[in-house]
């Protein structure tokens, strides 16, 4: 299959991107995305600060695909730029002439030691994932004095 426009990509980049060059008039477009789930990752704070409930950050992939563009639910396995193609892990080549490549963010909890078992402890939460976003909040309501410390790691 080959596309004009190929998204790797179907989170709120990939989707915004699709969507923009559907208004330009642009057609034959398609987002690779596997998840069925679009988790809207920047609410994860008000999450965290307790002024949404996570559920509000979770739709169904399918109703956010702008209308017009192609869906392919499978993930990239390898890009060839020279041939102009993305090799998939299911539904084989897709080729395209323009390629936006969108993936998103990979978490890797254990490029920092000793931060996967502290995450797993009740005093210690992430804004970085679904669950943890519910966990920050329920540990803040909690703190009755004393301090909450918010870092980033490098």
């Amino acid at each position: 299959m080959r596309n004009r426009v190929l998204i790797v990509g179907g989170g709120s980049a990939g989707i915004t991107v699709a969507a923009l060059l559907r208004r330009k008039g642009i057609s034959d477009i398609a987002i690779l995305e596997p998840s069925e789930t679009h988790y809207y990752q920047p609410a994860w704070t008000l999450v965290g600060g307790g002024v949404i409930p996570r559920e509000k950050t979770a739709r169904e992939t399918g109703k956010l695909i702008p209308a017009g563009v192609n869906w392919v639910r499978d993930r990239a396995k390898s890009f060839d730029p020279v041939a102009g193609h993305v090799d998939t892990e299911q539904s084989g080549s897709l080729g395209y002439d323009f390629l936006v490549v969108a993936p998103g963010l990979q978490l890797d909890w254990q490029a920092i030691p000793g931060l996967e078992q502290a995450l797993a402890t009740p005093h210690v939460s992430s804004i970085y994932s679904y669950e943890g976003s519910t966990k920050t909040w329920e540990m803040l309501r909690g703190v009755q004095q004393g301090r909450a410390v918010f870092t980033c790691p490098p």
